[in-house]
C-alpha cells in the first residue's frame, strides 16, 4: 500500500525498506539520536540547546525526540495488532497535542533517549516477529486502510524524518 511512496521532504523511498532492513533501521535510532543530543551546551549549561525552538510552531530537538519514542510505541502496537487481529480499527493522535499534553521539552534528556530505546527495540521486536505471510495484513486508521509493511515502513520513515529534523533543529538554534 505504500508502494512508489518517497517522502517529498526528506527522500525517504518506502520501496527500498524490506521487513529485515526496518528492524536495522529502528535497532540503530537510539544510537543515532543519542549521537545528535548534547548534554551541555555552548554555555555549559545542561542540555539547554536541545529544547530551543528555532521559531514559533517549530518543536525543539528533544520534542521530536520524544515524539519518536511515542510513535516507535505507538506502532509497534498497531503492527502487532494487525497482524494478531482481523482488520482491527486503530485511532491516530494529534503530535502537536500529545506534545503539549506530555510536556515534551520539559523531560529530561535521558528519560527521552531512554524511552526511544525500549520503543525502537519494541518495534524491531515486533517487525522481525511478523510472518511473511502477514504482511499483507490490514487496518483502518483515520487516515484510512494500511497494511503492516506499510506501517513497519513507515515507522522506519518516522525515525529517519524526524533525525533530519533534529539535526535541522540544532543547526539553526546554535546557528551553524
Amino acid at each position: 500500500m505504500s508502494e512508489g511512496y518517497v517522502c517529498p521532504e526528506c527522500g525517504l523511498d518506502y520501496d527500498t525498506i524490506l521487513p529485515p532492513d526496518a528492524v536495522v533501521a529502528l535497532r540503530s535510532f537510539p544510537r543515532r539520536y543519542r549521537e545528535l543530543l548534547p548534554e551541555r551546551d555552548d554555555d555549559a549549561k545542561p542540555d539547554g540547546v536541545i529544547r530551543r525552538r528555532p521559531a514559533p510552531g517549530v518543536w525543539s530537538a528533544l520534542e521530536y525526540t520524544a515524539h519518536v519514542a511515542d510513535v516507535l510505541d505507538d506502532l509497534a502496537d498497531a503492527i502487532r495488532r494487525m497482524t494478531t487481529e482481523d482488520q482491527p480499527t486503530l485511532g491516530g493522535f494529534d503530535p502537536d497535542a500529545r506534545a503539549g499534553e506530555a510536556r515534551y521539552n520539559e523531560q529530561d534528556r535521558e528519560a527521552v533517549l531512554g524511552r526511544l530505546t525500549d520503543a525502537s527495540e519494541k518495534a524491531a521486536a515486533v517487525v522481525d516477529a511478523v510472518p511473511n505471510d502477514a504482511w499483507s495484513r490490514t487496518a483502518t486508521f483515520p487516515w484510512g486502510v494500511r497494511d503492516a509493511l506499510t506501517m513497519a515502513r513507515n515507522a522506519v520513515h518516522e525515525g529517519s524524518h524526524h533525525r533530519r529534523d533534529v539535526e535541522s533543529v540544532l543547526a539553526r538554534v546554535v546557528g551553524r
